[in-house]
């Protein structure tokens, strides 16, 4: 037995047309697939047309248009790079000896100031004659 829909409602609206998602997915689909197929063929048969050929590569009978350069500009180019090289090494071994001296003032001055003091647990401690005292506020090194 069928139910039946009661009176005080409304009808159902029946929808007339909707937009077919199956088929344009399918066509998509099928598209996407017919020209990765096409793509596949043309790479084949360029593959094909270039490495399976008969013919042997084409050289070049022209000889190189630009000229080599001559011994002597060769070692004045080479001087010149090596002068260079060697500028750079100078200014890079006084870089680093003034950070090394910038370090070790560094440390002096750091060793200076903290010779009396000492961090225990997160609070800083100062040397007194007979003993050690907290110093209030100030943070440890």
């Amino acid at each position: 037995m069928a139910r039946e829909r009661p009176e005080y409602l409304q009808p159902i609206p029946r929808t007339r047309w909707e937009f077919p998602w199956l088929g344009m997915w399918a066509v998509l689909l099928l598209g996407m697939a017919g020209a990765g197929i096409w793509l596949h063929l043309k790479t084949g048969n360029a593959w094909n047309a270039r490495f399976q050929s008969h013919e042997p590569p084409s050289v070049v009978a022209h000889p190189s248009v630009t000229t080599q350069p001559t011994t002597a500009e060769k070692d004045a180019f080479i001087a010149e790079i090596r002068a260079r090289r060697e500028q750079a090494e100078k200014e890079a071994r006084l870089a680093e000896m003034r950070t090394r001296q910038a370090a070790v003032q560094r440390d002096i001055e750091a060793k200076e100031r903290n010779e009396g003091l000492r961090c225990i647990g997160g609070v800083i401690f100062r040397r007194i004659p007979g003993g050690w005292e907290n110093v209030p506020g100030a943070p440890c090194p």
